[in-house]
Parts: structure tokens; C-alpha cells; sequence
């Protein structure tokens, strides 16, 4: 009985949308597929938000018998070491066996007057800490700056910039 009153009200949908136009055809069923599709959006963000809510409570009640039996077990440990006259066991603090060495200060050797020849210099980037490629330092000496290959900071010539 309710399949037939479907199939009624089905039949007199497909007369009226093949009455209409193909364009208008096309737009109905354009729209028809757009409310599928937002219908089936909703429902999976409706069953996602009942999934974290049952998720969120079941972690609460969780949290709450934890709770609840750790209470239980420090009362039932409180009472045993009353009865059996302990005081509360003190927490012992860690001996401290670490002894601190002090380091001497580096010495520094004064160097009066030595250059290097930038083939010598070792070259890193001072932000991040990458060695210069042979091609970044062949731009560097040709230009006076270069940038670094891996974090892009701009570098000048210091050894120019010296002299």
C-alpha cells in the first residue's frame, strides 16, 4: 500500500520534469544533486559531532572513576597507616652526588698581522649554519654578497668589508 502511493507521486514527478525544457532539466538536476550533497554533508558532520560527544563523555566518566578510585585507594592507605600506627611515609629527597667542575677560562692566542687567503676561510652561514658551496662562493667573490641556498638570508663579504 505505501509502495503504491510512492510509485504515484514518483510517476507524476518524471512527467513533470520530462515536460520541462533540457536546459530547465538540467538546472533541476544540478540542484537536485546539490541538495544530495549537502544533505550528506550534514549527516556526516552530525554523526562526526555525535561520535566526539560520546568520545568526550566516555572520557569523562573515565576520568571520573580514576578519580574516584585513587581517592578510595589513598583513604584505604591513610587508614592502614593509621591503624598500624606508620606516620606518612615522607618523600626522600634525592642525594646530590653531581660535584660541579669549573672549567678555566680559554686562552687566547693574539695572532698580529696574519691573513688568509679566502680559499683558507672556511664559510658557513651564520643563520643557519650551512657551509657555503663552491658556487656560493664563487658568487660571493664575484659580488660581494651571495644568499644562502638553504634558509635564503642575504650574506655580504665580510673579508672585503674588512680590508
Amino acid at each position: 500500500m505505501i509502495a503504491q502511493s510512492y510509485s504515484i507521486y514518483w510517476q507524476d514527478f518524471v512527467v513533470w520534469f520530462l515536460s520541462l525544457p533540457l536546459f530547465y532539466q538540467i538546472i533541476v538536476g544540478v540542484g537536485i544533486g546539490t541538495i544530495v550533497v549537502l544533505v550528506l554533508i550534514g549527516v556526516y558532520y552530525l554523526l562526526k559531532g555525535i561520535a566526539y560527544l560520546i568520545y568526550y563523555i566516555l572520557k569523562g566518566i573515565y576520568y571520573i572513576i580514576k578519580g574516584v578510585a585513587i581517592g578510595i585507594y589513598r583513604l584505604l592507605n591513610w587508614i592502614y597507616n593509621l591503624i598500624i600506627g606508620k606516620s606518612e611515609p615522607e618523600e626522600q629527597a634525592p642525594e646530590s652526588t653531581e660535584t660541579v667542575v669549573v672549567q678555566p677560562a680559554p686562552i687566547s692566542i693574539a695572532q698580529d698581522n696574519i691573513e688568509q687567503t679566502e680559499s683558507d676561510l672556511i664559510r658557513y652561514c651564520p643563520e643557519c649554519g650551512i657551509e657555503f658551496t663552491n658556487s656560493m662562493t664563487y658568487q660571493l667573490n664575484k659580488d660581494g654578497y651571495v644568499y644562502c641556498s638553504y634558509c635564503g638570508r642575504k650574506l655580504d663579504n665580510l673579508v672585503s668589508a674588512e680590508s
